[in-house]
């Protein structure tokens, strides 16, 4: 039986960057945090990818159907900002005030917390205030068959609970939301009852498992070995086969596991669009549940894994640094003042034009790359801090910042700094465009 196939056999992860404005010409979001433990795992990441064309002059495609007018994105800056709302202001969204997203939309959600091994220390500045767009789930890039995936054994899941982190400010959510009405132990019968006799309800599996959270499907697990001395998941990989098999493996196993899983995977193939969907994306919190993930499963430290295993100094630079968990992100209390004041309120625009000019000096303003000056600032920056920085570059120095790496940088660091890019100035796009080659 095949398994998950995860990044590019070859390790050349190609992505679509364009020329032009992005998609959303106002303030678009950065990074959001991805999983917690109230957010539903939806689907698994390891969809074969075709073949992708080059960054450079690419448009986005028309799917079929009516279009819209669609606007490139990938290079060039933003207009201007779209604020939060006024203090007593109302934010427009159906969605307002409902239970928190699954884990499978980086939409953004009342509900937030750690991973069950972070405590509640951990998350200071590791949240950002969610301000415009939809986003999807990543697809790791398209390669050769991985081996099949067993989820790990957790010590035990805390509830969800409501956090004062963050606020439901987007225009867009997740699909799938916690169950209000969650009955475990009915739960529990159904999925006995879907696989009792000859043969499986394949269709009264899926109506439970993808319509609960994570932690939902957690506590079912649980549950059912505890009412029936049956592992759920053992049973399930029995009635099963093939790629639904190796879904339903994932689905019930915590995001932060998936992840350590995935990156060993792509450690020991080489396949670094994997690491790069990864680690350049997640947040703090998400990061250090990752690394503590990894130790416990395959007994090894990350950092020194990915010194071993990765090609490419700077590209191990940058790797080594994400999981440092360093970020400079905003605070609770910036958080909240961006909700009152609007995000410039939260940006330090000196700071911004500082760093722009450093990155000048170390790249387009020189003979050669100063490569420490680039990791610096992509690696320690918050996400909106950073698009200040590539607007003050843009303004100043009239060259995109895109463009420059292109021209500064080669291979997978090149690819690193796009894919970060791309993803604050317009995350939505960039996954959508990730989907639409996997399928």
């Amino acid at each position: 039986m095949s398994g998950y196939t995860y990044g590019n056999p070859a390790g050349d992860y190609q992505s679509t960057y364009a020329t032009g404005n992005p998609a959303y010409p106002v303030y678009p979001p950065p990074p959001i945090p991805m999983y917690a433990n109230n957010q539903s795992f939806a689907s698994p990441y390891g969809m074969p990818t075709p073949q992708m064309p080059s960054y450079e002059n690419y448009l986005a495609p028309s799917y079929g159907g009516n279009q819209t007018s669609g606007n490139p994105y990938g290079y060039g800056h933003g207009n201007d900002y779209q604020s939060l709302p006024p203090p007593g202001g109302q934010i427009s969204s159906p969605m307002l005030n409902q239970p928190p997203q699954q884990y499978g939309d980086f939409g953004n959600s009342q509900y937030q917390q750690p991973y069950p091994q972070a405590t509640a220390s951990s998350l200071s500045g590791g949240l950002y205030p969610n301000i415009q767009s939809p986003a999807t789930q990543s697809n790791y890039a398209g390669g050769a068959t991985a081996p099949s995936y067993q989820p790990q054994q957790q010590p035990f899941y805390p509830e969800e609970q409501p956090s004062i982190s963050l606020a439901s400010l987007e225009h867009y959510q997740g699909t799938i939301f916690p169950v209000s009405n969650f009955n475990i132990d009915a739960d529990c019968q159904a999925l006995v009852q879907a696989m009792k006799g000859a043969g499986t309800n394949e269709r009264a599996l899926i109506d439970i498992i993808v319509n609960r959270s994570n932690a939902q499907r957690q506590q079912i697990k649980h549950q059912y070995k505890s009412m029936y001395g049956i592992d759920l998941v053992q049973q399930i990989s029995g009635e099963t086969s093939g790629n639904f098999k190796e879904t339903i493996s994932a689905l019930f196993d915590t995001p932060a596991n998936f992840d350590a899983w995935s990156i060993h995977q792509a450690l020991t193939a080489s396949k670094e669009g994997t690491l790069r969907e990864i680690l350049l994306t997640r947040t703090n919190s998400e990061i250090r549940g990752i690394v503590e993930s990894y130790k416990r499963t395959f007994n090894k430290d990350l950092e020194k894994e990915i010194s071993k295993h990765v090609r490419g100094t700077d590209f191990k630079r940058i790797l080594i640094s994400a999981v440092q968990a360093n970020r400079d992100e905003l605070s609770p209390q910036q958080i909240q003042q961006a909700r009152q004041m609007g995000i410039e309120s939260v940006i330090d625009r000196n700071r911004a034009l500082q760093d722009a000019d450093a990155l000048y000096k170390a790249g387009a303003g020189k003979i050669g790359t100063d490569e420490k000056t680039f990791n610096a600032i992509f690696a320690q920056r918050n996400y909106y801090q950073l698009r200040a920085i590539f607007e003050e570059y843009q303004k100043k120095h009239r060259k995109d910042i895109a463009k420059v790496i292109q021209s500064e940088f080669s291979g997978d660091i090149k690819d690193a700094y796009l894919v970060l890019i791309t993803c604050i100035r317009d995350r939505p796009s960039f996954f959508a465009e990730r989907i639409h080659k996997a399928v």
